[in-house]
């Protein structure tokens, strides 16, 4: 983990730099070593205002907290930071869950997850990616939704032969448009 502390229109003093070490070391336990954070300390008349900058190889986010007191806004952006690390942190958890049990279902059922989907063409600042030939299921589309990093798959119905439209609802539930 490394820390740059700057300070602008103040000194920046061991006890406030032991301080702000002491906040940020709960971010090297969250996303782990590979991190940097810029910690940026300023006083302008009776605000002091602490902006902190956290970047990783995946990831960058800032908090920035204000008050009449240097110490209280050094906590209101490691709170604000932590929040949104911990959000973000969920989020990956959440989507390997889902992939994991994506792939239990599609090892109970023979699918194979495996099977090489043709890379996605840019055009004109829109992605063009080609769509499954074969009409399916709504049963394989449910499989195919499960392993799939997008909300919504679009296919043929083999029993009506319409497009159908499979989507994931905010509930977590399935919905189904028939057109």
């Amino acid at each position: 983990m490394n820390v740059e502390i700057t300070g602008r229109h103040v000194v920046i003093t061991p006890a406030i730099r032991s301080y702000v070490l002491k906040r940020l070391r709960k971010f090297g336990r969250i996303l782990g070593d590979g991190i940097s954070l810029h910690v940026i300390v300023d006083v302008e008349k009776q605000r002091h205002t602490a902006e902190i900058l956290l970047k990783s190889k995946f990831l960058a986010l800032a908090g920035k907290g204000q008050t009449d007191d240097m110490y209280s806004s050094i906590i209101r952006a490691v709170e604000k930071l932590e929040k949104q690390t911990l959000k973000h942190k969920c989020k990956i958890i959440e989507n390997k869950r889902q992939r994991a049990k994506a792939k239990s279902v599609a090892e109970k059922s023979g699918v194979d997850l495996r099977a090489a989907a043709p890379a996605p063409r840019r055009g004109n600042g829109i992605v063009l990616e080609e769509a499954r030939k074969k009409p399916m299921a709504v049963e394989e589309a449910v499989l195919e939704l499960g392993h799939s990093e997008h909300p919504f798959v679009v296919f043929r119905n083999v029993d009506s032969g319409s497009v159908n439209v499979l989507y994931k609802r905010k509930d977590g539930s399935l919905g189904l448009i028939q057109a």
